[in-house]
């Protein structure tokens, strides 16, 4: 797919940004097709994942007391992953897993945002940005399950829209997750219907 094609549509064209499809190897126990072509498949379990949209305009203005924003820094690093830890239990992740993503040509340092209050960090945004086609991508977004419902998400991940250098952003996230992140998305200037379905044989 050529770049100018996937601009057109980004979150219908690719169940993932630009620059993660042309590196992309499927998996042969794996199929990824768009709702407005899904079937069944016998023998395959299926996941459902919104795909939106933002033009980064009319970035909603949020105010949290006592919550402050800060760009993540190597020594918060281990802040990070005790956020990722707490929301995902079971998660593997460490410092090599986190180096890694700071690998990637679509690492922009800017866009890795930390949230604290009380002195104490209750939040991360890791976003990346693609100059090559101006895509601004919202990859991790987690709040300590008792700092939720407090404005926290909304605030940083406006924070981040602002701080994008790009001509629009996208994020994904699971259909299911029981804390709704697409509503959040949506609040903050999000749009669009995509949804991809993530086969796997079972």
């Amino acid at each position: 797919m050529r770049v100018q094609e996937y601009l057109a549509d980004p979150c219908g064209k690719l169940s993932v940004p630009y620059w993660k499809w042309i590196r992309l190897t499927l998996s042969p126990d794996m199929r990824i097709m768009h709702d407005r072509e899904f079937e069944p498949v016998t023998g395959y379990t299926d996941a459902c994942f919104f795909r939106l949209y933002h033009d980064l305009r009319n970035i909603p203005e949020t105010v949290v007391p006592g919550l402050e924003i800060a760009t993540i820094g190597p020594d918060d690093h281990e802040s990070v992953l005790r956020i990722l830890r707490a929301c995902y239990p079971g998660i593997r992740v460490d410092g090599a897993w986190l180096k890694q993503l700071t690998a990637t040509p679509v690492y922009a340092p800017e866009l890795w945002r930390l949230a604290v209050m009380d002195g104490i960090p209750v939040g991360c945004v890791l976003a990346d940005c693609d100059p090559n086609v101006g895509e601004g991508i919202l990859e991790w977004v987690q709040i300590l399950p008792q700092y939720r419902r407090r404005g926290v998400a909304k605030a940083l991940i406006c924070d981040v829209l602002r701080r994008m250098d790009a001509d629009f952003a996208t994020v994904s996230g699971d259909r299911e997750n029981a804390s709704k992140p697409e509503e959040l998305y949506r609040s903050c200037g999000f749009t669009g219907n995509d949804v991809w379905h993530i086969l796997r044989r079972k």
